[in-house]
């Protein structure tokens, strides 16, 4: 850790953290690891006997699942009508959703962009952020690829391109103490020259990112062999993917999963799609009204359970759209799969000086106000405009918001801001297309 945080082209760390895992989650984390690899199976397109018996034990701790679940219930037969949980929800009701008898001596925040709506805060625990390596792992090896950990090797590298975000190095426990680093491949946060050099240095056994940092670290011509890019957060056009796999000689790997929820799905070598990837969530495909769709039928993706002891969820609308089949396999893989996911778009503005301004740096700003979702645009003369629907009860300090917007922008770049109680009303699901560039959006 003192090798990557004191090296000559380090960048300008601005955070330190540890990964908090403590010795008692290991047990927790190698039960993941087991399931992940040895209890996948076709789902029947009905809520698994597993999931039904976890929220009937979180009936009792969980206030909105006692308000959404009757007593009496049966809830395989009446699965179809427990009303879904959204964004929303966590914006403005969290003390709903946290267990009562959940001890808080161990809550860490993470932040969101607010990619599919509102920017939220998600109440999570460091075991639940362990757990998900292992998931990684069988990801990694569905592409044959098994990495090494060890102290000495730097695991993995996360690659960013935002105007302001945390940057720092780490090692992480359940990898043996290899190392990790979260960068931010931007003109203001560092240089393309000491980028090149510390990547080789740091030799990465593979890299995480959106599409926009890898955008940036080819364009910064990162010159680095990892065995694997994985791609998250917004949805990975075929185009890009294919330039990536030519510039870098590995699979490019693209997997779904949200703040909220953790990872969900993945795109398996051997078929179309996406296949779910936890064993411990139950995925299904919904209607507007929330009454689950035919296999196949496009509708919301909705998921229930979950390892983050702070975040229970019960039929959460993800935002995003795809169609669904459990009973046709692709490959080796048995679990059922999303087809024709649309997730996030990856979307570029462009500030004053030309340089690029992420949807991420754009909900920094804003999530410091609480509301339910929100819709950015920037025009082709690059000014802007964004409509908000507060959340009742929740003003909104539009001037405040504004100031800081244009100076994220920077000057010369107007921004308009309009709060309007029926975004979202006339649209399907009630979802909105949070962030717009006209004109020249990039083709991911």
């Amino acid at each position: 850790m003192r090798w990557m945080l004191e090296h000559s082209d380090a960048p300008a760390w601005n955070y330190a953290v540890g990964d908090r895992v403590e010795k008692a989650d290991l047990p927790a984390v190698e039960t993941v690891r087991r399931e992940t690899w040895e209890s996948r199976g076709g789902g029947t397109g009905a809520a698994p006997a597993r999931i039904l018996e976890w929220v009937a034990a979180m009936r009792g701790r969980v206030p909105l699942f006692q308000e959404y679940l009757p007593d009496g219930m049966d809830l395989a037969r009446d699965w179809g009508a427990v009303p879904t949980m959204c964004r929303e929800d966590i914006a403005v009701r969290p003390e709903d959703i946290v267990p009562v008898d959940e001890s808080l001596d161990r809550l860490i925040v993470y932040d969101t962009s607010g990619t599919t709506g509102h920017a939220i805060r998600v109440p999570h625990h460091p075991r639940a952020m362990a757990q998900n390596h292992p998931m990684m792992e069988f990801v990694l090896e569905q592409f044959g690829i098994r990495p090494e950990f060890g102290p000495g090797k730097v695991a993995c590298i996360n690659v960013g391109a935002q105007v302001g975000t945390v940057v720092f190095a780490n090692v992480f426990s359940v990898w043996k103490q290899a190392g990790f680093a979260k960068v931010n491949l931007h003109p203001h946060a560092w240089n393309p020259e000491r980028a090149q050099r510390f990547f080789r240095e740091m030799g990465p056994l593979f890299v995480t990112g959106d599409p926009l940092g890898f955008m940036e670290m080819k364009k910064w011509e990162i010159d680095i062999r990892p065995a694997a890019l994985l791609s998250a957060a917004v949805a990975l056009g075929p185009a890009l993917k294919e330039e990536l796999e030519a510039a870098y000689g590995c699979p490019v790997i693209d997997t779904y999963a949200t703040t909220e929820t953790g990872p969900i799905a993945y795109a398996n070598p051997e078929g179309e799609g996406l296949s779910v990837l936890p064993v411990d969530i139950y995925v299904e495909i919904v209607d507007e009204d929330g009454c689950p769709v035919a296999e196949g039928e496009p509708g919301e993706i909705c998921v229930t359970g979950g390892r983050n002891p702070y975040m229970p969820l019960l039929r959460y609308r993800t935002g995003d759209f795809a169609r669904m089949t459990w009973s046709k396999q692709f490959g080796s893989d048995p679990m059922p799969r999303l087809l024709d996911l649309q997730a996030r778009e990856p979307v570029a503005f462009e500030a004053a000086d030309g340089s690029v301004v992420s949807p991420v740096d754009i909900g920094r700003v804003i999530r410091a106000w609480v509301f339910v979702q929100h819709q950015f645009v920037q025009h082709e003369d690059r000014s802007c405009d964004m409509v908000i629907r507060p959340a009742p009860g929740c003003p909104i300090g539009v001037d405040r918001m504004k100031e800081q917007l244009e100076a994220l922008f920077g000057k010369g770049i107007k921004v308009g801001i309009t709060l309007d109680d029926t975004l979202g009303d006339d649209s399907p699901g009630g979802k909105v297309v949070p962030f717009i560039r006209e004109g020249l959006t990039p083709s991911c």
